[in-house]
């Protein structure tokens, strides 16, 4: 979920988020704070937020005027083989609990370091033994278990040309293994 810039545009739009699953503790912080301040603007009690910014209450209390699912909603952990099965119990009690019975959208993208030309020039192995270059594998994962109509798959343009662009063959075959087709559009937001 990264510190939830996708999902900020998805809630704006009047999208629910269920679930973020993140591995960073300050990323996870900040997506809870975003999602305390959505969930206080709904109650118009967002008087708790500016409060917050404004250094006059601590996180604590912030987080204390906010219901402990959605905070909640934000899982701390890694995406790996061992932690998928109890992120996927995770997501499926917070679907309960919102009331939600299917996931429409997934959204997200793997961290871009693996893949982007900065990050390769870097890297004296181009970022071929990275294991994030895989993630996308536990991605379709979860397309596979919650079998969404849309999904987002967001990353960088170099993507496309990494592993002499096998990776990019690769991963749109293990998405059509899982029943999607992919197309990419390059975004520009300057």
């Amino acid at each position: 979920a990264g510190a939830g810039g996708l999902s900020e545009g998805f809630i704006r739009k009047g999208f629910l988020p269920v679930a973020h699953v993140e591995m960073d503790k300050y990323a996870v912080l900040t997506l809870k704070t975003r999602l305390a301040y959505h969930y206080l603007k709904s109650m118009e009690k967002e008087k708790h937020y500016f409060h917050y910014i404004q250094r006059r209450i601590p996180r604590e209390e912030l987080y204390s005027v906010v219901p402990g699912e959605i905070l909640q909603s934000v899982i701390n952990r890694e995406i790996k083989e061992d932690t998928l099965e109890q992120i996927f119990s995770n997501i499926e009690s917070l679907m309960e609990w919102w009331n939600v019975k299917r996931i429409n959208v997934v959204v997200g993208g793997p961290p871009c370091q693996a893949y982007s030309l900065i990050g390769r020039g870097r890297d004296k192995y181009r970022m071929e033994k990275d294991p994030r270059n895989y993630l996308y594998k536990y991605y379709v994962e979860f397309l596979k278990r919650f079998s969404p109509d849309i999904f987002v798959f967001e990353n960088v343009p170099g993507l496309l040309s990494a592993g002499k662009q096998k990776l990019w063959e690769d991963l749109q075959e293990y998405f059509r293994n899982a029943g999607y087709e992919i197309q990419y559009r390059l975004l520009d937001a300057n």
